[in-house]
């Protein structure tokens, strides 16, 4: 059994710093390979015990405990630390947790040392560490679920509607979903826009194939008193070849009146949009708005993206 793992591990081992999800990988893709650190720091944890309890039978669960803990948390930030200027990793906290529930499963699960206070307290320590690995999970879930909820939506893009739509967005932090006020369904998407240079937010995670369709339509709401000037921009997969530059990339201007916008975007323009070459529809990757040099921070809401033919 040790040589399976100690193979495992080496197999396992090169992945913290070749391949995993991109900028632009999938979230369910991205949540499951954030998942392979607890599965190999809970085999990691079973070898470390198997190998102490070989040289130090004697040794009582809370100080085999103590020392694979603290072996882990070692080991894993190191690896963190190494990962440091590959393919532009920085070290990530939630990493470590993850390293760390791995080592908790190895021991609530398998090590073989009985726990003070027999068999019950084994069983009560599997059912919390299960829970924290269901947590962990939750993202995994989420992604999966919304993911086949967007792939029959389509050519719906988002209405927020659903539960998790608000996590095809970025960024996150400023998003929130509104109840109160809708073009379509009974939710629209508040987005909270500061005065940097550029504040705004994307659609990043949709069906990315839109072929056969002639416009991109979506409703703005603008709950100023004056007009607001809102920029759009939509992108392929090969916008990232030319270094992101703005010609290489479709771009728009829309001016938003006081309450809702509907506003439409031909595809045509967007696919004529690149300079020197087309835009391919089939790899759509981004499409964003926002607002440029705003004297003060400022609220909008987006409501019913979806494609029309």
């Amino acid at each position: 059994m040790r040589r399976i793992v100690v193979f495992l591990l080496i197999l396992g081992f090169p992945f913290f710093f070749l391949g995993g999800p991109g900028y632009y990988a999938s979230r369910s893709f991205a949540a499951a390979w954030n998942l392979g650190h607890i599965l190999f720091f809970t085999l990691a944890s079973w070898l470390l015990c198997s190998l102490l309890l070989g040289r130090k039978p004697e040794n009582g669960f809370f100080y085999l405990f103590l020392q694979v803990f603290s072996v882990i948390l070692v080991l894993g930030t190191g690896v963190e630390l190494l990962q440091m200027g590959i393919d532009g990793r920085f070290p990530d906290l939630r990493d470590i947790l993850r390293n760390q529930l791995g080592c908790l499963v190895g021991f609530a699960f398998f090590c073989p040392v009985e726990m003070p206070g027999g068999p019950w307290w084994r069983r009560l320590a599997q059912v919390l560490v299960s829970l924290l690995v269901l947590f962990t999970a939750w993202p995994l879930a989420r992604a999966v679920i919304d993911e086949r909820i967007a792939v029959r939506q389509f050519p719906l893009l988002s209405d927020f509607e659903t539960p998790f739509e608000r996590f095809r967005w970025k960024d996150i932090r400023q998003l929130r979903l509104e109840r109160s006020l809708a073009r379509h369904g009974n939710r629209s998407l508040r987005v909270q826009l500061s005065t940097a240079t550029y504040s705004g937010t994307s659609l990043f995670y949709f069906p990315h194939d839109w072929r056969g369709y002639r416009w991109l339509r979506f409703s703005v709401y603008n709950p100023q008193s004056g007009e607001v000037a809102l920029h759009c921009r939509i992108h392929d997969a090969r916008h990232r070849q030319s270094g992101f530059r703005f010609e290489d990339r479709f771009h728009k201007r829309f001016l938003l009146r006081p309450g809702w916008n509907d506003l439409v975007i031909s595809l045509e323009e967007v696919r004529q949009a690149p300079a020197g070459r087309t835009m391919d529809m089939q790899r759509i990757e981004g499409f964003g708005i926002f607002v440029v040099r705003q004297p003060r921070p400022l609220v909008l809401y987006i409501d019913n993206v979806y494609l029309d033919r």
